[in-house]
């Protein structure tokens, strides 16, 4: 099968890369979609006989997929998009003993989103992206439905290369919750997200998180450990930048935030993270970025909202966090930028990551925060409107209204 799938992809490039010289007739993705699709078909049948040697069958056809990427061959992408999703493929894919199948499709999901960045990154998107675009959002959300904890698994991963104006993906992304979490109405009166028992578990993270960070790792575990070198902080933000240029390395900063907040996880207690985190060096860490300039800022506080899902420690933790740097900054810029963040989430069509709500909530409930007071909430009748609606949407299930001036009630 190996051999006859390398056959066909190959001859698949070759015509693709010939059409596009002009040297065969018209490319036409049609037959060679059929091809493939019955193959996948034929080969995923209920088969006593296939059973033993399942796992390699999709495994090669995931390869093959691989291999025929769009960013290989754009003039196949729906073609491949169709075949990727297929319940033939996906299905037999994901339902692997022992989770076997997940490597594959994760890397079929990193094709579909790379070849997707540089298109939704346009102002102005044409038909033909609008429709791929709905299309990747229908695979995602039924990996949402059938497959969340695949997809919890490595929303690092994701996120990575979501565009940053793709807030409705991301948020699709980060909302799959691992079948068995209940979620808990964090607009109840007896609330605390302190007393959950879910928060007391670490989520499953699959993403490589250490990968980006390879470069300055043991210089990173010393600073955790006993603040040496001492000079890290002041190191720090030329390792964040992409090779030798000016520009900030999103991956960068996204798997730094979660290796600090896990590293955090470990130093302390659930119930001690809301009164210990500001004497921590993770916090030293979290508050050299907020020195970043807007845009540096902006990735590393979105870097932080990620982490904001469902219930679990990293919730909970990157919860906390976000609250105090809004709390403690003496920088009107971050307590704006954190707002910006967090509310910019909460403007798109659900579904919203229940950890972002969470956080939301507690930041204009709260009195501590004097959330209200702050001249950004009032700078224009339009924007105040945004604040009290987004407020009143949050908050509505339970009948609790938002006051048009001042503290929100408690």
């Amino acid at each position: 099968l190996n051999k006859v799938l390398g056959v066909v992809t190959r001859s698949l490039i070759t015509n693709y890369e010939q059409s596009e010289r002009g040297v065969n007739v018209q490319w036409d993705q049609r037959p060679w979609f059929r091809l493939l699709l019955d193959l996948v078909y034929e080969l995923n049948l209920p088969n006593p006989a296939l059973d033993p040697i399942k796992s390699g069958i999709v495994s090669v056809f995931g390869s093959a997929f691989h291999v025929v990427q769009p960013l290989v061959v754009p003039g196949f992408s729906f073609a491949w998009l169709e075949l990727i999703s297929h319940r033939m493929f996906l299905s037999n894919l994901l339902l692997l003993k022992e989770q076997k199948g997940w490597g594959v499709m994760h890397q079929l999901m990193i094709d579909l989103l790379l070849f997707l960045e540089p298109h939704l990154r346009k102002v102005e998107l044409t038909d033909a992206t609008k429709k791929y675009y709905d299309g990747a959002l229908r695979v995602i959300l039924m990996l949402v439905h059938d497959f969340p904890t695949f997809l919890a698994a490595y929303h690092l991963s994701f996120c990575n290369v979501i565009p940053e104006n793709c807030v409705q993906l991301r948020n699709l992304v980060l909302s799959a919750i691992p079948k068995g979490i209940p979620l808990h109405d964090p607009i109840s009166r007896n609330f605390k997200i302190d007393r959950l028992p879910e928060i007391a578990k670490s989520p499953l993270i699959l993403s490589n998180v250490v990968g980006p960070l390879a470069s300055f790792k043991n210089n990173l575990d010393g600073f955790l450990k006993n603040q040496q070198p001492a000079d890290f902080l002041g190191k720090l933000v030329p390792l964040l930048r992409k090779g030798g240029k000016s520009e900030l390395d999103a991956p960068t900063i996204n798997s730094l935030v979660l290796y600090v907040g896990m590293q955090g996880l470990a130093r302390l207690q659930n119930d001690q993270i809301a009164s210990s985190l500001g004497r921590t060096p993770e916090m030293e860490i979290f508050q050299k970025l907020m020195e970043l300039d807007d845009h540096g800022r902006y990735i590393s506080l979105n870097a932080i909202a990620n982490q904001l899902r469902y219930p679990s420690s990293h919730t909970h933790y990157f919860s906390c966090v976000m609250l105090f740097l809004f709390n403690e900054s003496k920088d009107e810029g971050v307590k704006e930028q954190v707002t910006r963040v967090l509310l910019e989430r909460l403007i798109t069509q659900r579904p919203h990551p229940w950890g972002l709500l969470i956080t939301f909530i507690e930041l204009i409930k709260n009195s501590k925060y004097q959330f209200w007071s702050h001249p950004f909430t009032r700078c224009a009748t339009e924007i105040e409107k945004v604040f009290e609606n987004v407020a009143r949407s949050c908050m509505l299930p339970n009948g609790v209204q938002i006051a048009a001036d001042g503290d929100a009630p408690q």
